[in-house]
This record gives structure tokens, C-alpha cells and sequence, in this order.
């Protein structure tokens, strides 16, 4: 059995909104074993029990048989693109595999919130593609007619996205129209990303963004608590990303693509 999560793009200051992308965490459960054994290629992480997808499965089900797990993931740890909440779910969807009964969407939902509470980041994972968070709900969210890429520093800086952000929110809808038509003007007035950032990351910030207007793009955002950041460009535009890789050289430039499979489980 194969249990497939995907990261997770959100923006943490409202309006909120959030999309899967197509890099993940593969959980290849194997069979029943005296003790929990994780394989995985991350040297920051146990291969016990205390891995984080372990301990929440014995947490949602107490008394779990172990199994020899083996995990791999192609997203960056500690980047805002929620591989904590990947993981916390690949452990909620392997106890409810192993478990005496399945546990509902509802229940996968609930248990996930107690370790990660941004609901709108679970749905979507859950899901897959896009969602928004309006004033009567959650909503489709939709990026057609955009490519983008995610800019991840060499350095990490301690605390990249402030607790309290200084941004005043715009309506949702005026946000997300503004996306669909480029207009970074108008994102740089009413969604500027000094307003999403710490001071002291600011300047490293700024830096990206400018690379991103030099390129054709037309926006940046902060991905989660950071240090993540996401650029926009319009579809069309060719050579986006080569150009963008030439350009920030103090970091990793990636392609960004929407996942619409959402948290998978295959025998």
C-alpha cells in the first residue's frame, strides 16, 4: 500500500487561500513488524517510532501494530510547503488504513487539525487543486492562465513571515481578479510582499521580487511561514523560469505546478 500527500501553497495572511502542488510524501507501508522501522534518505529525521507520521498514526490509533514504512518525499522540510502537514496526514491516512475501522473525511479533517489547524491547507491537501476562503465558505480557487515558480534560499532565516502581518486585506475576489489579469501594480499596493515578510528578511525579499518584475513576472508572495517565496508570471510568457534561475543565484529556483490529485492511497 502507497499512501501519496502533496505539499501545499497558503498564504497565511488574508484573504486566504491555498493550492496542492504536484511534490509530495510517498508512504510505502510494508508488512507488519516487531517494532516501527521508517526508512527515508533525511538525515534530520528518526526512523522510529517518533517519526512524526508514526507518532500521529499511534496517536489516532492507539495501540497500532508496527510496520516497516518507507518514506519518500520531494518537498523541502522547513520551506512553508506544508511537509509537516503532509506528513501529519500520511500518519492520520495510515491509521485509518491499519486501524480497526476507516475513518471518515470529517474524522481525517479533525484528528489533522489537532497537530496542523489550518483547515483550508487539510481540504486542500485532501482534495487536491485549488480553494479560497470567502465570507460565506470555502470556494474553487483557480490560476489559469499563470505559471509560477518557488524561490527556496540557500540560507534559511530563523523567522521569515511575521506573527502578526501588517497587511491590510483586500477582498478576496479583488485579489484573485487581480492575479488573473497580471496586475502587479495593483497586487504591490493592496498585497505587497514587505507586508508579508520580517524586516529583517526584507531586503532578501525585495531582491527576488525585483528579479521577478526584471523577468516579465508580476508578483511575489510568502508560502506559509516561509521562507518559501511564490512568483507569478502570465502563462504566455516564455523562458520564465530559465530566466528567473539566471538571475537568483543565492537560492533554488523550482517549477510550480498545481496538483489536482489530492491525498491518495494505492495497494
Amino acid at each position: 500500500m502507497k499512501i501519496w500527500v502533496p505539499g501545499t501553497v497558503t498564504s497565511l495572511v488574508q484573504p486566504a487561500f491555498a493550492f496542492a502542488i504536484d511534490r509530495g510524501v510517498t508512504v510505502t507501508v510494508g508488512p507488519a513488524w516487531y517494532e516501527w522501522e521508517v526508512a527515508h534518505a533525511d538525515p534530520t529525521l528518526p526512523h522510529d517510532e517518533s517519526n512524526l507520521i508514526v507518532a500521529v498514526a499511534q496517536t489516532v490509533a492507539p495501540g497500532l501494530e508496527p510496520h516497516q514504512l518507507s518514506v519518500a518525499s520531494t518537498l523541502p522540510t522547513g520551506m512553508g510547503l506544508g511537509s509537516s502537514l503532509a506528513a501529519t496526514l500520511a500518519g492520520v491516512s495510515l491509521a485509518s488504513a491499519l486501524g480497526d475501522h476507516p475513518l471518515s473525511e470529517n474524522e481525517q479533517i479533525a484528528h489533522t487539525a489537532f497537530f496542523e489547524p489550518d483547515e483550508l491547507a487539510i481540504r486542500t491537501a485532501l482534495a487536491g487543486g485549488g480553494l479560497q476562503q470567502g465570507e460565506t465558505g470555502t470556494a474553487p480557487l483557480s490560476i489559469a492562465g499563470l505559471q509560477g515558480a518557488v524561490y527556496l534560499p540557500t540560507q534559511v532565516p530563523a523567522v521569515a513571515v511575521p506573527a502578526r502581518p501588517t497587511l491590510a486585506p483586500p477582498a478576496i475576489a479583488d485579489l484573485l481578479a487581480a492575479m488573473q489579469r497580471c496586475d502587479g501594480t495593483w497586487l504591490r499596493r493592496h498585497f505587497p510582499l514587505e507586508a508579508q515578510v520580517t524586516a529583517s528578511y526584507y531586503p532578501h525579499a525585495e531582491m527576488v521580487s525585483r528579479a521577478v518584475v526584471a523577468t516579465g513576472g508580476f508578483a511575489c508572495f510568502a508560502s506559509g511561514n516561509g521562507p518559501a517565496l511564490i512568483c507569478l508570471a502570465p502563462a504566455a510568457l516564455p523562458d520564465f523560469l530559465v530566466r528567473l534561475r539566471e538571475r537568483l543565484t543565492a537560492g533554488t529556483v523550482l517549477p510550480l505546478t498545481i496538483s489536482e490529485e489530492g491525498l491518495s492511497i494505492r495497494a
